[in-house]
């Protein structure tokens, strides 16, 4: 079996971490849309192309007996949170949250999060079809 697949699977793992914290800082957003001078905040998107490019040579380079994987990914767990530069409304207030454009960007995130949902549960089954062990769903 090739490691790059695991790689992969850690790296499609990170994503779905990346798109859960990015939820919560749209979900703080929409949650502080009236607060007097409060800045809409996103969570900043690292190149995931980089990350397994890099992952994939670091695993590479760490292996000392041709059957061992690497250990330690290095994506990282937390990613920066940063205050939105631009925005499509500012509130008197000093608020730069816009409701229709904090949505739009929950959409676009629970529709990324789907499909890196899905591409793990696929390769799931492929591990397990390949481990020779049943899909649960089948009874």
């Amino acid at each position: 079996m090739s490691s790059s697949g695991l790689e992969l699977t850690r790296v499609v793992d990170e994503k779905l971490k990346y798109l859960s914290q990015r939820h919560q800082a749209l979900a703080s957003n929409v949650a502080n849309a009236d607060a007097p001078g409060y800045k809409a905040k996103d969570v900043q998107k690292p190149d995931f192309r980089k990350v397994l490019d890099a992952s994939v040579s670091a695993l590479a380079a760490a292996r000392t007996h041709p059957s061992h994987l690497a250990g330690n990914s290095i994506v990282p767990s937390v990613y920066p949170m940063v205050t939105r530069a631009t925005t499509d409304e500012l509130n008197p207030n000093g608020n730069n949250v816009s409701i229709e454009q904090e949505m739009q960007q929950v959409g676009v995130n629970a529709s990324d999060y789907q499909l890196a949902l899905g591409v793990h549960m696929s390769m799931d089954k492929l591990f397990n079809i390949a481990l020779g062990q049943q899909s649960k769903s089948k009874k």
